[in-house]
């Protein structure tokens, strides 16, 4: 940055040390001038010499300060200096008065004797033990201090290079300097970019064979992070080339390298893909296989009978039922108010009828419940029925779960791992039922498992495709049906949808401004209450639009007050966690990670009951229960007034607002549209500039993954009927 300006001095008070090694100092520079110095770096103590890069800038409380966007710190060398560094307790063994006592005896060369352990036993009252210890200690310290100075020297900053030094120890600078590729990607939170900086700063060549490999293996691992689990050689050449700056037949040879070493394998003539994933959809098509094979261990008494309410099954929903119960596999789809919910429940209570274990799961704890309010029986998230903890899951191929049968739901969310993990650990007498809608978003990990293996024509599928869940001034189902088949929805008056449109002509805050006008008073005015029936829904997290501005508008309106203070208007507040966010009672809230010790899991919203300043913990209740966190697990929670729609996929919500501007262009697809709009029961409000929604509904890629499950499902299959008494299920009989 060419606008950076430095600031040498020596730090003459500690001022402030927070959170996430946030630090306020004192510093006197070589005008003698006192001046403060904002930085994040390792703890610094008086007396430090600091080197720092940043800017200046006026804090409206504290004034004038200098904001460090690097910093380098040397030990000071004068013996008065380094004795007031030392008193500070920096070395475990000196405090002031054996900082003093060495000052005295050792003079200027201080510095050089702190290592020495035989040298230290000379000044009084420092025995044998204690000099040990301090020489360790100072040799210890240094090997950080060097290895911390030489790694943000090379362009990294504090945090990441104190993070680097706590895995790599005392060989830090050895093992960097050595490599670079090899050692950085190895250690945690730091990527091929970084890496990649720091070895160009060490003067590694550009067409270096590990710079080389690395950069290829960053492609492959980003094609995987956007859901892909294979691709074409071609591909992986020139996005290679095109990342490090050197010509496609470079790259292409490090593929076919890569290829011999086994670090990819080939799939198809041309396609590539990680071992590790590709096995993995080989092995969920074998299960699968195998048990896509006609079935006569269930009753189906119940089939044309009523439910338990009195709704009658449609034609289709029988049908739905028979296709179901006639495989060891089979797939029930189809969008919504098409009666998905009441074919499973009849499913299930067919199947219980029968007298075999059942096991209900899907992939989020909201999706679950909901799963088991419908069936009224027992649901659990796919990750607690395989009893996952910190060392895996307790439940896999030798050790299989208890179930004669798995229901899935919302198996569009499942990824490649996670469904590896479900089918390896099936007992092989169990019968699966996957459910969903495959033109629901895909899931947020590599492959698109609900969506191939309907397409592979290898599994049983029933579809449902007739809308039942319409009444009165009920549009909500039909707009995202219209939106799904690549039409506009449009607002009706006096029903359970409608769009407010903004100007083209106005600008994004505009939008923000109605969304919270929309979601608070008119929902308000509506019989809905804005803080705990309605959901924001939007494409991004940056921006005037994005979920950050909007929670933080929204919780101005639902939890007003100066979080400067400790106490307002009867809340306690508690900062904490990254970039010192702060809770309060009142804030909405969505845990972001699987959290087995306190029974949360990702996408389980909540409410924060209380937050203490004090002891760093927020109370927080989720459904029906309390969850308390302590400041280690804080970082796991996010405002939830605003979501994204790949967050809310799996729950429902009263009441949803939906804004959409231009500047999400890019974001703005035609299935997360359709997801957000079917997360609204009761009431659905779009608010928009015309071609935002335009380009959303028009706007197609989310279905667009390369994976090799369908490589490995594709076989002949014989169409599906429950006539076929004997046959296996994708096998001919010719």
């Amino acid at each position: 940055m060419d606008n950076l300006e430095e600031l040498i001095g020596v730090i003459s008070a500690v001022r402030f040390v927070g959170d996430e090694r946030f630090q306020i100092l004192t510093v006197r520079d070589a005008q003698e001038q006192e001046v403060t110095l904002v930085a994040v770096c390792q703890p610094l103590n008086e007396g430090e010499s600091v080197q720092a890069r940043g800017t200046w800038g006026t804090h409206p409380k504290f004034g004038k300060q200098f904001k460090a966007d690097r910093l380098i710190t040397q030990i000071p060398q004068e013996s008065k200096a380094l004795g007031a560094y030392l008193a500070s307790g920096k070395v475990a063994g000196i405090g002031p008065k054996f900082a003093a006592r060495l000052v005295a005896h050792f003079g200027d060369g201080l510095r050089d004797v702190l290592g020495d352990e035989e040298a230290l036993r000379a000044v009084s009252g420092i025995g044998k033990k204690k000099a040990v210890g301090i020489a360790a200690s100072w040799n210890e310290y240094q090997d950080a201090r060097d290895a911390l100075i030489f790694l943000q020297g090379h362009g990294l900053g504090a945090s990441r290079a104190m993070s680097v030094f706590r895995q790599l120890g005392q060989e830090t600078i050895a093992k960097v300097s050595a490599n670079p590729y090899r050692t950085l990607l190895k250690t945690r939170g730091i990527g091929f970019r970084i890496a990649d900086a720091m070895a160009q700063s060490l003067g590694f060549e550009l067409t270096h064979r590990d710079r080389l490999i690395a950069g290829l293996r960053h492609v492959v691992d980003a094609r995987s992070a956007s859901g892909h689990t294979l691709a074409t050689s071609d591909e992986l050449a020139s996005e290679g080339a095109q990342l490090l700056g050197v010509d496609v037949a470079r790259m292409a040879s490090v593929v076919e390298l890569l290829l011999a070493h086994e670090k990819l394998i080939s799939v198809e003539s041309g396609l590539v893909g990680l071992p590790s994933l590709v096995e993995a959809e080989r092995t969920i098509a074998t299960a699968l296989l195998a048990r896509a094979v006609l079935w006569n261990g269930c009753n189906q008494a119940r089939v044309n009978g009523e439910l338990s309410d009195g709704r009658v099954l449609s034609d289709e929903q029988r049908q739905a039922l028979e296709t179901c119960l006639a495989y060891g596999v089979a797939v029930l789809t189809g969008g919504p108010g098409v009666g998905k919910t009441t074919v499973t429940e009849v499913l299930a209570q067919t199947l219980d009828d029968a007298g075999l274990e059942l096991a209900l799961c899907a992939p989020t704890g909201r999706a679950s419940r909901r799963m088991s309010e419908a069936t009224g029986r027992p649901a659990s998230t796919i990750h607690r029925l395989l009893g996952a903890g910190a060392s895996g899951f307790e439940f896999n191929a030798s050790n299989p779960i208890e179930a004669d049968v798995v229901i899935i739901d919302e198996a569009s969310m499942v990824d490649v791992l996670l469904f590896l993990a479900l089918v390896v650990a099936l007992p092989d007498h169990c019968r699966l039922f996957i459910i969903g809608d495959q033109d629901q978003l895909a899931s947020v990990g590599p492959g698109n498992i609900l969506r191939d293996v309907i397409g592979s024509g290898a599994i049983p599928v029933a579809r449902l495709q007739q809308i039942r869940r319409q009444g009165p001034g009920s549009q909500i189902t039909v707009q995202a049906h219209a939106v799904n088949q690549g039409n506009t929805p449009q607002s009706v008056p006096d029903s359970d949808f409608e769009i407010v449109e903004v100007p083209e002509g106005g600008d994004p805050e505009l939008v923000c401004r109605v969304a919270l006008r929309v979601a608070t008073e008119d929902m308000l005015a509506r019989g809905f209450d804005p803080l705990y029936e309605v959901q924001v829904l939007t494409p991004m997290h940056g921006g005037p639009v994005g979920t950050r501005a909007l929670n933080e508008a929204f919780r101005s309106y639902h939890v007003p007050g100066d979080r400067g203070s400790v106490t307002i208007h009867g809340r306690q507040w508690a900062p904490m966690g990254a970039n010192g966010r702060q809770w309060a009672p009142g804030d909405k809230i969505v845990q972001t990670e699987n959290d087995y010790n306190r029974d949360v899991f990702n996408g389980d919203l909540g409410y924060v009951v209380s937050a203490d300043a004090e002891d760093k913990t927020v109370l927080a209740r989720f459904e029906d229960r309390e969850v308390l966190f302590t400041s280690d697990a804080l970082g796991k929670l996010q405002l939830a007034y605003a979501m994204t729609g790949h967050k809310a996929q799996g729950s429902e919500f009263p009441a949803v607002v939906i804004p959409l501007v231009r500047s999400h262009w890019h974001m703005l697809e035609r299935q997360w549209l359709y997801t957000s709009l079917t997360r609204g029961k009761r009431r659905v409000v779009l608010v928009d500039h015309p071609s935002a929604i335009k380009r959303a509904v028009n706007h197609v890629t989310g279905q667009r993954r390369l994976t090799s499950l369908p490589i490995w499902l594709r076989q002949p299959a014989l169409s599906v009927s429950p006539t076929h008494k004997g046959e296996s299920y994708g096998q001919t009989s010719a």
